[in-house]
């Protein structure tokens, strides 16, 4: 069941006299369910070089991009640690916040 709401926003960089800007535009708004790691998880990972907090699952197909997406998750902003996987026709998203 996917009972929160995500918004998905994508990186836009310019170039102008003073160097780069880099803004954060919405996409999409998307339901998602959002599930916290437990401490082992959270070291498993850490030992593989990745710091990774939660674990989201988008119902169906989501365009993720490493670097170039984050997900706005109520006061938090969670970033894409890893590629996006399908797996059961949903996309499942490791990130940190």
């Amino acid at each position: 069941m996917m009972k929160e709401q995500l918004l998905v926003e994508e990186r836009t960089a310019t170039m102008d006299s003073n160097g780069e800007t880099v803004v954060w535009n919405p996409v999409q708004r998307r339901h998602a369910e959002v599930i916290p790691l437990s401490v082992q998880a959270r070291a498993a990972y850490f030992q593989l070089n990745s710091v990774v907090s939660h674990r989201v699952i988008f119902k169906g197909l989501c365009t993720v991009r490493l670097g170039d997406h984050r997900f706005v998750w109520g006061a938090k902003t969670l970033i894409p640690a890893a590629p996006p996987e399908i797996i059961n026709g949903n996309t499942v998203v490791m990130v940190r916040e």
